[in-house]
């Protein structure tokens, strides 16, 4: 009874741990698409037999677990296969196969576990498989279906881990035309490894794994040279790689755009909203991220050629965004939401006209498969092929030709599997065409679908988050200052050039306010940076006489040379002679003023030594010690690079003090001669007189 009492408690309290670890267990349990294929099916006898590639894991037993499919009606509108994708609203399911023991899967080369599904369509499969799927449909069976995948465990009664994927299954109507999918694909580092290089040549800051992705990418797309669609290199990736020492991976990312198939579109050197620009007053900004686009992917690559053709915004376009636009684009591509007119029923598949100018809108749903992380790679690129033939399913027998385009996010870093299941989908698709964003404004003409409108306005509303625009035109204005001064040599034209990219950079879209207004800051330490470099001489100099050739030190530790205004001011000294030499002859011949008692001299001087001495020919106005101030200033836009000043010891005398003083000794000395001369004549009458009394004979006695 007591050995009773005992174990019962004991059974007791294993019992909850033993189903605390099993439940830990199924919540660890997953199963994911590691691979499909094909990627469509069809009345093909080569494309009745679909392909799954399972990964499994989970702590219970492997040979308790099992995979069980359900196969659902076929998705009848793009909304619902939104809903869909989430394993919700599936509708009604059609044949749901009997457990597979995951022991009986053999393995593939993905490293997961094979399952062959023959699907009864128009026509029966030959081949044996796992399971055969029905459709439901002796003829007419094109669409897209749900397939639900579940993994089970024998001993557990709670539901599986599972996802939802989808069946393909295209057969084109004669004469119809395939859907054009023009894929838009970014390649750029993000926004923080990709503009971080400070000025004079020093490395860009980007990561490791960033590189490596984007390699994987481009690596990934070249492999498919013939497959049609729109590269968009990022020029400030470009410039760090080279920058930071990996070349290769720059001439990777240039090489995935180097092929005939391709259209390499030339935009901004950094991702920038257009409108933001443009409504901060900051047009003028706009034209240098595309001027410095085009330099930098011109010197890419020989066989890179960005073309100015197209411009894909990331957000709204206004009508004076456009206006600007279309000086050097053509066509412009807009997200959904950024334009009214109507659109009808279906998805959006013809170009408009908007502002005077061709335009056509991204399709969200396309672009949303393409987000990483929402779903495993193998899983996304099924989502995104199974949308993209439902929009040809919407209108399968219209004679005009419609299409879509996707645009994916900007520094786009996908998993390669991801990109080699898009590649090998969207290749012999019978309902899919992949074109060029040039293709689909050539191959779909305005108005070509009348159910939808054929001009279109740009929706109300203004840019993203406002930039700091007085900060980016001081600093513009500091900077084009700062070029005129060192661009007169390579080693001065790359730090200026490096300078001004940081700039473009500050208005990058992928950056917050703040950390925009952080870059521009950066910008303008950068550019302190260089200016400390440049340094006056103090010195202290006499001058001994009425006038003199004064020298004046210039100092740099720069690795460039510097041209630049040498001015002096004073109302001490005056500047009598035009002329100024340098021991080897750097300044031309300068300009002197005078004006209210102010004198003021200025040459232009290049300063390509270490230390330069500038002689100034000047004249003193009155003695004693005084200071006159140097400054050292940009060509254009007066920019200061140094300023400094000189101690000025004046022992000389003006010729008016000396006419003054020669006066005053001259009266001085006439009145002291004219003083000298009358004492002279009084004590020499007063000796006469004396002399007369001297030798006058004595008086006789008696006589008065």
């Amino acid at each position: 009874m007591a050995l009773v009492l005992i174990l019962v408690p004991a059974i007791l309290l294993a019992v909850p741990a033993r189903l605390a670890v099993a439940a830990s267990a199924r919540t660890s349990d997953a199963v994911t698409l590691a691979g499909q294929s094909p990627a469509w099916l069809g009345p093909d006898p080569a494309h009745q037999v679909l392909t799954l590639s399972l990964h499994v894991s989970s702590g219970a037993p492997r040979r308790a677990l099992g995979v069980q499919l359900t196969l659902y009606r076929r998705v009848p509108t793009r909304s619902q296969f939104s809903e869909m994708t989430s394993g919700r609203g599936l509708g009604t399911s059609m044949a749901r196969s009997p457990t597979l023991a995951v022991e009986s899967l053999s393995a593939d080369a993905h490293g997961g576990l094979r399952v062959t599904i023959p699907v009864i369509g128009d026509v029966a499969p030959t081949v044996p498989g796992n399971w055969t799927a029905p459709l439901g449909c002796r003829s007419g069976c094109a669409g897209v279906y749900p397939l639900k995948v579940t993994l089970t465990d024998s001993a557990s009664s709670a539901t599986g881990p599972s996802f939802v994927t989808f069946l393909i299954y295209d057969d084109p109507s004669p004469g119809s035309h395939p859907v054009r999918v023009a894929l838009v694909v970014p390649l750029g580092l993000p926004a923080a490894n990709a503009v971080g290089h400070a000025a004079g040549g020093v490395g860009g800051r980007a990561t490791d794994v960033a590189v490596a992705r984007l390699e994987a990418l481009a690596g990934t797309l070249s492999d498919a040279p013939q497959l049609p669609l729109t590269v968009v290199p990022d020029p400030s990736s470009l410039v760090a790689l080279t920058a930071g020492g990996r070349a290769h991976a720059a001439g990777v990312v240039a090489g995935a755009a180097a092929t005939s198939a391709r259209q390499t579109l030339s935009e901004s050197f950094v991702p920038v909203n257009a409108t933001t620009l443009v409504d901060a007053g900051l047009a003028t900004e706009l034209a240098a991220q595309i001027a410095r686009a085009s330099q930098v992917l011109a010197a890419a690559s020989p066989d890179v050629h960005g073309a100015k053709s197209t411009w894909v915004a990331e957000s709204l376009l206004d009508n004076a965004t456009v206006g600007v636009l279309s000086a050097d684009f053509a066509h412009v591509v807009v997200p959904p939401g950024t334009v009214t007119g109507p659109v009808g029923n279906y998805t959006a598949t013809q170009p408009f006209t908007m502002a005077g100018t061709t335009a056509a809108m991204s399709d969200a749903p396309l672009g949303s498969h393409l987000v990483t992380g929402v779903a495993p790679p193998a899983l996304a690129a099924v989502q995104f092929l199974a949308d993209a033939s439902l929009v040809y399913d919407e209108q399968p027998n219209l004679s005009a030709p419609r299409g879509v385009i996707a645009v994916a996010p900007t520094a786009w870093a996908p998993d390669t599997a991801l990109v080699s299941a898009l590649v090998e989908g969207l290749q012999s698709n019978p309902v899919l065409a992949p074109v060029t964003l040039d293709q689909y404004f050539q191959q779909i003409p305005v108005g070509a679908d009348r159910r939808q409108a054929s001009v279109r306005r740009p929706s109300s509303g203004t840019g993203s988050p406002t930039l700091p625009a007085r900060a980016i035109r001081a600093a513009r204005t500091n900077l084009q200052a700062f070029a005129s001064a060192v661009a007169q040599t390579p080693a001065g034209t790359a730090v200026s050039l490096s300078l001004d990219d940081m700039l473009l950079g500050a208005e990058s879209s992928q950056l917050t306010p703040r950390q925009q207004q952080a870059q521009v800051d950066a910008v303008d330490t950068a550019l302190d940076g260089q200016l400390h470099q440049l340094s006056i001489r103090s010195d202290t100099v006499r001058l001994t006489s009425g006038a003199a050739s004064v020298p004046l030190t210039f100092q740099r530790t720069t690795r460039y040379a510097v041209t630049a205004v040498v001015q002096v001011t004073s109302d001490k000294l005056t500047f009598p002679a035009p002329s100024t030499q340098t021991p080897d002859g750097g300044c031309r011949a300068p300009v002197v003023h005078s004006s209210a008692g102010r004198s003021s001299y200025s040459a232009l001087c290049v300063l390509d030594h270490t230390t330069t001495a500038v002689y100034v020919d000047m004249r003193s106005r009155t003695a004693g010690d005084f200071r006159i101030d140097v400054t050292l200033a940009s060509p254009q836009g007066g920019l200061v690079l140094a300023s400094g000043h000189l101690t000025v010891r004046s022992m000389s005398t003006s010729a008016v003090a000396i006419a003054l003083s020669a006066a005053a000794a001259a009266v001085l000395l006439a009145w002291w001669g004219r003083t000298v001369m009358k004492n002279r004549a009084r004590r020499r009458g007063a000796h006469v007189a004396r002399a007369k009394t001297q030798t006058r004979p004595p008086a006789r006695a008696g006589t008065p």
